[in-house]
């Protein structure tokens, strides 16, 4: 009797294993988070009420609509490779537009930074207008420094030695500018996560060609920003003498450098922020 009951009990315990095994709780197995990619894409376009280049306007202080587009490849945690494009509309008389590509490299040591490059300056039919533009590169390094959560000041040191093509330049082609600027984020809370920031800054615009004319500049702008929408608002001002960069008659004999507010309503993004 005691071998029927030992058999059935044993029967029964191995019937119920698969159901017990069924019931008890699977832990999943987690995918291995893949690597982020070293490769993004950083793209943008701006609308301003006037371009505004190191003080002189570039539009007869009339609109005009700029966009970039730039490739990224992230080597390690402090460098950086990128090659671009940047366009911006012009006053007809410039030329047809300006299309700046460049490529550098990007530095990071804790809170300082490095951006070092080569930019080219090229106007489509730039020598067949009034003002006669012609191309030209230059060189540049621009060091920052974060000192906190709301101060960040840096520079940028940019220079050539083939001003305009030498294009109707006589003497040296030599030419560049440096500044010092600083982005301010305001202590103060705005509804929908709005960050607010004063971002001012100082230059001077050289050259050595004969009868070229060098001179400071400097503007200030108060900066709204919501995700990848920032709307600037900004004030220019410069040293220029009020004849040295003037619109041809024909297109209202204006100072291209004198003071002016600009407004700019600017989206920047990227690839990765889009996913």
């Amino acid at each position: 009797m005691k071998k029927v009951v030992l058999s059935v009990l044993a029967a029964l315990a191995v019937s119920a294993a698969p159901a017990f095994a069924a019931d008890m709780p699977v832990k999943a197995v987690k995918a291995p988070i893949a690597a982020p990619s070293p490769w993004d894409i950083a793209f943008g376009t701006a609308f301003t009420t006037d371009y505004e280049l190191r003080g002189v306007s570039q539009s007869n202080h009339k609109a005009a609509v700029q966009g970039y587009f730039e490739v990224d490849y992230t080597a390690n945690d402090w460098l950086k490779l990128y090659a671009g494009i940047w366009g911006s509309s012009l006053a007809s008389y410039n030329a047809n537009a300006e299309i700046d590509p460049s490529a550098g490299v990007r530095l990071t040591f804790g809170n300082f930074g490095l951006d070092l490059g080569y930019v080219y300056y090229y106007y489509p039919d730039g020598t067949a207008g009034t003002n006669a533009y012609g191309s030209f590169g230059e060189f540049y390094a621009k060091p920052s420094y974060k000192f906190n959560d709301w101060l960040t000041v840096g520079a940028t040191i940019d220079g050539g030695n083939n001003f305009n093509n030498g294009y109707l330049i006589v003497g040296s082609k030599n030419a560049g500018f440096y500044s010092g600027n600083a982005v301010i984020t305001l202590p103060i809370t705005l509804p929908y996560g709005i960050v607010a920031s004063i971002n001012p800054e100082i230059g001077r615009q050289w050259y050595k060609c004969t009868g070229c004319v060098s001179y400071t500049y400097w503007d200030v702008g108060l900066d709204f920003a919501y995700k990848a929408v920032t709307l600037d608002l900004r004030y220019w001002g410069t040293n220029a003498p009020s004849t040295a960069y003037v619109s041809p008659a024909a297109f209202g004999s204006r100072n291209l450098a004198d003071n002016r507010f600009v407004a700019t309503l600017k989206f920047d993004t990227t690839l990765s922020a889009l996913k």
